[in-house]
């Protein structure tokens, strides 16, 4: 899988990164108040703010991705925002775990796992590809 993953360069990823991103942060800026009487959960402006950070971050992606300097420079700290997202989703579905609703555990769900998958393809992506050293 790691190999697959090598075949895409750093600036694929962070595009493929803002495509799944921004159709999710459209539609919480969007429709802020019925997601949050359908997902539960902590209302809606919560929603409308994750979903502007989330734009924001989109925005933040694609311009990293017209500079290769940056990239390398902050492919870390794009890393670690990541993880941190994915960990603070995380914490936020367990603290509002008895009002959610299916669709609220669906998005936070995806606000886990999607950021988390990111952070693991930018890495490898990131990494060189190990090379045995001949003798």
């Amino acid at each position: 899988m790691k190999n697959l993953i090598r075949r895409f360069s750093v600036k694929q990823i962070f595009l493929s990164d803002v495509f799944l991103s921004a159709p999710l942060a459209l539609v919480l800026i969007l429709a802020a108040e019925p997601i949050a009487q359908w997902a539960g959960g902590p209302g809606a402006t919560f929603y409308l703010v994750v979903g502007i950070i989330m734009l924001l971050w989109c925005v933040d992606m694609a311009a990293l991705t017209l500079n290769e300097r940056w990239q390398e420079k902050y492919l870390s700290l794009m890393i670690a925002a990541d993880v941190t997202w994915s960990l603070l989703s995380f914490a936020l579905m367990v603290w509002f775990a008895a009002s959610l609703q299916p669709l609220g555990w669906v998005l936070f769900a995806l606000n886990v796992l999607v950021p988390l998958d990111m952070a693991w393809m930018k890495r490898v992506a990131g990494s060189k590809a190990f090379e045995p050293e001949f003798s």
